[in-house]
């Protein structure tokens, strides 16, 4: 009895404890020092939503690991960036990130008056002879203008931050 209670309790912290601790990586991916990601914007479908500005993104975990995309271009959509009622997707490339991400900001250098719907990231890894790609966050809804030249976004990471955008408080 005592060697099935064992066995139960070994089974049950190799498969929950992982999930739990919110580890994004397999123990063998965790030396790897850079991954591909891909980030979504859809631009809402108000009225002069859409800009030709200098947008730039940054995102993070709780661990500290940070990406910066100075500027987003070369979008993988039909639309050509940041047009009205468009969803754009931008590859990004940095270190990998352990946890989900939980804070994420853009910025945008220029005088347009440009409202993002919604960001999420995604993870892009080989998989046999393909490409898997999978969700590393959830949905930062922002659904109003971004502020011109400072960062402005979301960070659920340290803060009780609530679900309004903001701008950094540095950076």
């Amino acid at each position: 009895m005592k060697r099935i209670s064992i066995l139960i309790t070994f089974i049950v912290s190799i498969t929950i404890l992982p999930a739990a601790s919110g580890n994004l990586l397999p123990a063998n991916d965790r030396a790897q020092k850079n991954c591909s990601y891909s980030v979504e914007i859809e631009t809402t479908c108000a009225p002069s939503a859409e800009t030709k500005d200098h947008v730039s993104v940054r995102f993070s975990d709780s661990l500290g690991n940070l990406i910066i995309v100075k500027h987003l271009k070369n979008p993988k959509s039909v639309y050509g960036g940041f047009k009205r009622c468009a969803i754009d997707m931008f590859e990004a490339k940095g270190p990998c990130m352990r946890q989900r991400v939980c804070s994420l900001y853009l910025k945008k250098v220029g005088s347009d008056d440009w409202r993002p719907g919604w960001v999420k990231v995604l993870r892009r890894d080989q998989d046999g002879g393909g490409h898997v790609i999978f969700p590393v966050s959830n949905m930062f809804y922002f659904r109003t203008f971004v502020p011109e030249n400072v960062w402005y976004g979301f960070d659920y990471c340290h803060s009780g931050g609530g679900f309004i955008p903001h701008a950094a408080d540095s950076g």
